[in-house]
């Protein structure tokens, strides 16, 4: 598939509540659009590391909020499905992660859901990731350089902060990206 087809699936499972599959779909994306950067044809955890660390002030601008209650403390069943996180770990590692696991399984892992509020949470064992970070993953594959040459449909949009743009014209766009940030932390 290419990043334009994972990034419509992300979409529409997004518009229908189905945040697994459409946070899946935005790791495949993004996982493509690593592999067209690197012309390689795997992607590693570093791979994802190096660009989730690259793209981290973007990515976080566009889908979570400045205020994080984080690091948290990984329950005991997130650490018996990823054992490494016996520590305290931040937003960004914990997207490294689920963006290998689920590029790797097609699937979340166990002990992982989505919610609609702001803010990383434990509730009942599990770890609650807000939505907006599909839109985030989704939004920097989008207007990463290396798919200037995909289409969509014209009638897929995406926000960046609270401007709601067709994706069909961001495509590889990442000066526009920076262009919101700048002018919503002017305006802020």
């Amino acid at each position: 598939m290419t990043v334009g087809e994972h990034i419509q699936n992300a979409v529409d499972n997004s518009d229908r509540g189905n945040f697994p599959a459409a946070f899946v779909s935005a790791a495949h994306a993004v996982a493509e659009t690593l592999r067209k950067t690197n012309g390689k044809d795997s992607v590693s955890e570093d791979d994802f590391r190096k660009f989730v660390k690259e793209n981290w002030e973007l990515i976080s601008f566009m889908c979570i909020p400045l205020a994080l209650p984080l690091p948290l403390n990984v329950p005991f069943g997130v650490k018996r499905i990823e054992p490494r996180f016996n520590v305290h770990h931040g937003a960004d590692e914990i997207i490294v992660m689920l963006l290998e696991k689920c590029t790797r399984t097609g699937k979340l892992p166990p002990k992982f859901t989505f919610r609609i509020q702001n803010g990383f949470e434990i509730i009942d064992g599990e770890l609650c990731i807000p939505f907006t970070v599909i839109g985030g993953l989704a939004g920097i594959a989008v207007v990463h350089p290396a798919n200037s040459d995909e289409t969509i449909s014209d009638k897929y949009c995406i926000s960046i902060a609270d401007f709601k743009m067709f994706i069909s014209e961001l495509w590889g766009r990442i000066d526009l990206a920076v262009r919101v940030k700048k002018f919503y932390l002017e305006h802020d």
